[in-house]
């Protein structure tokens, strides 16, 4: 079964994230980076432990830009 819709939505909201990052914005990366993990790009269905090291990586490497993004939001605010 193709995940195209899913897939897009993945890549549209990870391209938006990045480009909030570039632009410093880092609640709106936070956002839009976290939403795309929401959409698995590879196939949902299959089970964590059963996906290849590649794609887990990728997934992890998106995971860590939000916490990153996170931390600076937090460390960049002005209570």
């Amino acid at each position: 079964m193709k995940n195209t819709f899913g897939r897009g939505l993945h890549l549209l909201f990870v391209f938006v994230g990045v480009f909030h990052i570039i632009q410093k914005d880092w609640g709106q990366a936070l956002i839009y980076l976290g939403l795309g993990l929401a959409f698995d790009p590879f196939t949902p269905t299959q089970a964590w432990n059963n996906k290849p090291l590649w794609q887990k990586t990728i997934l992890l490497s998106e995971l860590i830009l939000v916490l990153v993004s996170g931390v600076l939001l937090f460390s960049t605010s002005h209570f």
